[in-house]
């Protein structure tokens, strides 16, 4: 098969397509056929090596988190057909945190726990959805439903709406009762925002923290999903509502400044499941979740699609085309 390959820790163009072995299903594992690679931030990070998961990496390493595609196998212990994945089932998911093999290749062996089937009827130009589902819709799900608690009635911000969490962020959120959510974004995104039921806040051309004052004649909101972090983390202290919690997505965010006045401040960590996959492939095929797919590159495009990460300014998701790697 094909994969793409970091020989060592570097710049985009480090990145490699390469031959390499098809991998064997341990125990508990299904052998999956990617169609579809989601890049995600994490991903250049560990290229870099800036991450602090990056040590946990054994160079020569593939990176990726996330897929969809089709079953051709299992390990041991494996019964295809009552996790209703039988040989032939499209299905999408993401590896755990501790999981660090990649998704950039042609075939990816994974544990059974991290996958779900795409929903039967999803006809083939949606895959690169479901390649982009499982790691920001895991996450948005885990910062709203274990982290920020959200409940009916609370009102919500989200730093970041234009993101692929942020987009997925905001109409979970609603759903699950917040009875308003500002979500902030370029100007050139507000319209993405109002489509997906947020009250956006342009960063780039007004001050976001006048923006949530005067929409909350200075009460402030229940509850903030901070995807940002670095420059939005600190003054969001000064907006929220007394009792009121903020959330930060960047695994390596220090809250502390949070603490230390005595505020409520989560870290979220993924908790991925069948059953909150299950539940995205279900909030996509009802429209509640409209992910957006901004960009499909070639394996041969990888670096670009690094560069693109690294920028930050992407609109929703970018996927990698596994389809054919020759």
């Amino acid at each position: 098969m094909r994969q793409i390959t970091l020989p060592a820790f570097g710049p985009p163009d480090a990145l490699r397509l390469e031959d390499a072995p098809a991998p064997q299903p341990a125990p508990g594992e299904v052998l999956v056929r990617v169609a579809f690679a989601g890049l995600n931030p994490l991903d250049y990070k560990l290229r870099d090596g800036s991450s602090g998961r990056a040590s946990a990496l054994a160079l020569p390493a593939v990176l990726g988190r996330e897929m969809v595609g089709e079953v051709i196998g299992a390990g041991e212990g494996v019964d295809l057909d009552a996790l209703g994945m039988p040989v032939g089932t499209r299905v999408f998911g993401v590896r755990d945190l501790g999981d660090m093999r990649g998704t950039y290749a042609e075939q990816v062996a994974i544990p059974a726990a991290d996958l779900a089937p795409v929903p039967a009827g999803v006809p083939e130009a949606q895959l690169p959805v479901f390649a982009g589902l499982a790691l920001a819709g895991s996450t948005a799900l885990t910062a709203l439903e274990d982290d920020a608690e959200l409940t009916p009635g609370m009102t919500l911000l989200v730093h970041g709406g234009s993101g692929g969490v942020g987009q997925m962020l905001v109409p979970l959120a609603l759903r699950a009762g917040a009875s308003t959510v500002w979500a902030t974004g370029r100007s050139a995104n507000a319209q993405r925002l109002r489509d997906l039921g947020a009250r956006p806040i342009a960063y780039d051309t007004e001050d976001w923290e006048s923006a949530i004052d005067a929409a909350t004649d200075g009460r402030g909101v229940d509850r903030i999903i901070d995807a940002h972090y670095f420059d939005t983390f600190v003054p969001s202290l000064d907006h929220l509502a007394p009792g009121g919690r903020i959330v930060a997505l960047p695994s390596l965010a220090d809250v502390a400044p949070a603490r230390e006045r005595g505020i409520d401040a989560r870290v979220t960590k993924m908790a991925p499941s069948p059953q909150r996959l299950a539940a995205l492939a279900a909030a996509v095929a009802d429209g509640t979740l409209d992910v957006e797919v901004s960009t499909v590159l070639s394996p041969a495009q990888i670096a670009e699609g690094h560069r693109m990460l690294e920028d930050g300014h992407t609109r929703g998701k970018i996927v990698l085309d596994l389809r054919e790697t020759a």
